[in-house]
């Protein structure tokens, strides 16, 4: 366990100071081109996210799935519900929980947050046919449509001007966007501090802004954060998705499911 955390630490660095000497390169006043265009570091990027995040069983991808889908219906998720809807012990059930960062619960012991996606109010909001939901940091609004199989109309904050931002998320991709050119910071997420608590390690660190330009203060503030384009913070989106839960699960959420 050692010998993943050093070799996850040593990508996670050897590819920070890859994108940052990219992003040094360009002149400060040109902030229009200030944008990291990733295309040929997708792959690189992404190989780093799946190694940080937890490894996936076919019962653990029907799981996350589920609890994703009854979440986006509004509501907390308890574990017996769970189970009922991935037909496995509440036993089994409350385990895999428990053994996975990034889940969060209210006084009942049921779900209201869990890898992005929570009911409980945070500055990016979300509405998923009419029910109101949350965020928890701006790349998260790009990859749960997909998970959850519907459209989410966003609305968030700029993080550098405090103006209004306005997305609507399609499971394929962004379909509008308000201003077009919104943009995102973004962090390489530390292995040991992500699974302590993502929401303070990375997503903390991963907003919207209004513009390159509009960002240019904060980035000078955070000097490990960059930035994406809106298509290339969904390409990793979706590129991390297809890799944890395989086409037949991502098509199913798309289908009309019992309620959780």
């Amino acid at each position: 366990m050692h010998e993943l955390r050093s070799n996850v630490e040593a990508e996670r660095r050897a590819l920070l100071r890859l994108l940052l000497v990219r992003l040094r390169k360009v002149p400060t006043d040109a902030s229009a081109k200030i944008l990291l265009q990733l295309a040929q570091y997708i792959e690189v990027l992404a190989s780093h996210f799946l190694r940080v995040l937890p490894a996936l069983d076919e019962n653990d991808r029907n799981l996350a799935l589920a609890l994703y889908r009854g979440l986006s219906q509004g509501h907390p998720v308890s574990a017996a519900a769970l189970a009922g809807a991935v037909r496995l012990p509440e036993d089994d059930v409350v385990k895999r929980l428990s053994g996975w960062p990034g889940v969060y619960y209210d006084n009942s012991r049921h779900v209201i947050g869990f890898w992005g996606l929570t009911i409980v109010p945070m500055p990016h909001r979300l509405r998923s046919n009419g029910i109101t939901l949350f965020a928890w940091c701006a790349w998260d609004t790009l990859f749960l449509p997909e998970l959850i199989g519907s459209t989410l109309d966003v609305e968030s904050t700029c993080r550098g001007t405090g103006q209004t931002v306005r997305l609507t998320v399609t499971p394929t991709g962004v379909h509008q966007a308000d201003p077009a050119e919104i943009v995102l910071s973004f962090l390489i997420p530390d292995l040991d501090r992500m699974n302590a608590d993502v929401i303070t390690s990375f997503c903390h660190y991963v907003h919207f802004f209004r513009s390159p330009q509009a960002a240019l203060p904060w980035l000078a503030e955070h000097r490990g954060s960059f930035l994406l384009s809106l298509p290339d913070a969904c390409a990793l989106g979706r590129r991390i998705n297809r890799a944890r839960y395989d086409e037949s699960l991502l098509r199913r959420t798309a289908l009309p499911s019992a309620t959780i």
